[in-house]
């Protein structure tokens, strides 16, 4: 095995620097690390532990210095050998640089815990080989950084590169665009949330730009000098869109409050989309006066100060510093299981930036306000039932913005929607995860063509 690791570290380098040479891959395609099967059965297993530990440290770098990674026993030695368990769990360990246990008692395991034990078993039991050897697993670890390095980037150029520009009532539209145009694959569309920008989708652009054009941008009406929009003016802006590039169809990608947008634009084309996800989507509405669906504890404080802001625009300097401020350390004292929900459920650090764009002055949290309200007011369900593409509800187990409880409940309203929860994952998944939420719709937009389409597809 190690030679074979070799060798693929000596490919994934030539793949580094022909990116270099040429100014990294045309039309948004990220350089191609190989995929590494010839790593060995235990593959599954430590890239569990490097995908969890990654991102778990992406949130709060020192939780793994207190608190051990813990993996059920069974997982580590498919025998029941508590010696080759044991051997194994030190491996990982040194691999990663934490402290990895492996337990019996699978009631010890908590959520961090069982995102790796899940993420390992995914594609079913692991095998019982030999432990690889301390030289193997380096090897191994330094080709899954690569990988991970190579999509952030192609994210980073992403974002730098020059958007597009297509002219919308009231101005000019800036959007990003990144992939290849295909006459038989219609584009991607990431219909983004109010008040954000596009960096939290750099990532996931990164990855479907291989196989897809891929396009997003900032929703308008947040700008000192902008008109108030209302949710028919982003379908609009979604429109414009599509019409400068050239697509007669599309799928479309709603994150967040993006779903309602998403389902404006097909209610007006409905023949111009083939398929729709929502991605951690809120069908939130004022109007549930019965409060029969379940809300976040964040929804409803938002609501409050959507609503004092609107009537009373002076208080926006003072409301805005309720949603500001950065979530504190855990104390070293944190029960285990406590201290891992907590720290699944936070954004990345990286993020903080770019989740404060909505608060960033009075005026933008004013505007943001009144568009949040305009928005809530719309019952998007109302047509489900005539949405007649293939819908896939995308949850997340740890979703504290939107509620992961309301969107499994509107998957049921769509005739040919389909539910799926991410474990461990949060409301910004297509930043955390991308090469798994990619995986996903990619599938799902597979099975949306039609078969001559997909038989012809790039691989």
């Amino acid at each position: 095995m190690t030679d074979a690791l070799e060798a693929s570290e000596v490919r994934a380098s030539a793949a580094r620097d022909e990116a270099a040479r040429s100014g990294a891959a045309q039309d948004g395609a990220a350089p191609d690390v190989p995929a590494q099967s010839e790593a060995g059965p235990l593959r599954s297993l430590f890239d569990a532990v490097h995908d969890t530990v990654t991102e778990v440290r992406a949130r709060q770098d020192d939780y793994f210095v207190r608190r051990p990674l813990r993996l059920p026993a069974r997982l580590l030695s498919a025998g029941g050998d508590e010696t080759v368990a044991a051997s194994l769990a030190r491996l990982l360990g040194d691999t990663y640089a934490l402290t990895v246990e492996a337990v019996s008692d699978e009631a010890e395991l908590t959520a961090v815990d069982r995102l790796a034990a899940a993420r390992a078993t995914r594609s079913g039991p692991l095998p019982a080989p030999a432990p690889p050897s301390a030289r193997e697993a380096a090897a191994l670890a330094r080709l899954q950084e690569e990988r991970r390095a190579a999509v952030t980037r192609e994210a980073d150029r992403i974002g730098a590169a020059a958007p597009e520009r297509v002219g919308v009532l009231g101005g000019v539209l800036p959007y990003l665009a990144a992939g290849p145009r295909t006459e038989d694959r219609p584009p991607v569309v990431l219909v983004n949330a109010l008040g954000m920008g596009t960096a939290l989708w750099h990532p996931l652009m990164a990855v479907l730009a291989r196989t897809h054009r891929v396009l997003t941008w900032a929703p308008r009406g947040t700008a000192p000098d902008s008109r108030p929009l209302r949710l028919r003016d982003q379908a609009d802006d979604l429109a414009a869109v599509l019409a400068a590039e050239g697509a007669r169809e599309c799928h479309l990608v709603g994150w967040c409050s993006g779903p309602k947008a998403a389902l404006a634009f097909h209610r007006r084309r409905p023949g111009a989309v083939r398929s729709m996800v929502f991605l951690h989507g809120s069908f939130r509405h004022t109007g549930d006066a019965a409060g029969r669906e379940p809300d976040t504890p964040y929804e409803r404080n938002l609501e409050e100060l959507c609503r004092a802001v609107t009537a009373r625009p002076a208080l926006a300097g003072r409301l805005r510093t309720l949603f500001t401020g950065a979530p504190a350390p855990l104390p070293d004292d944190t029960p285990p299981h406590q201290a891992a929900e907590e720290v699944l459920a936070r954004p990345a650090r990286a993020l903080d930036t770019e989740l404060l764009r909505p608060f960033a002055d009075d005026a933008v949290l004013v505007a943001y306000a009144r568009q949040l309200l305009d928005y809530w007011a719309d019952d998007a369900l109302a047509h489900a039932g005539d949405v007649d593409v293939p819908v896939l509800c995308v949850g997340a187990e740890f979703d504290r913005i939107a509620s992961p409880e309301r969107l499994a409940l509107a998957a049921g309203r769509f005739p040919r929607a389909r539910h799926e929860l991410l474990p461990g994952a949060t409301h910004h998944s297509m930043y955390d995860r991308p090469a798994e939420v990619a995986a996903l719709l990619t599938e799902f937009f597979a099975a949306a063509e039609p078969r001559s389409i997909v038989s012809g597809a790039p691989r």
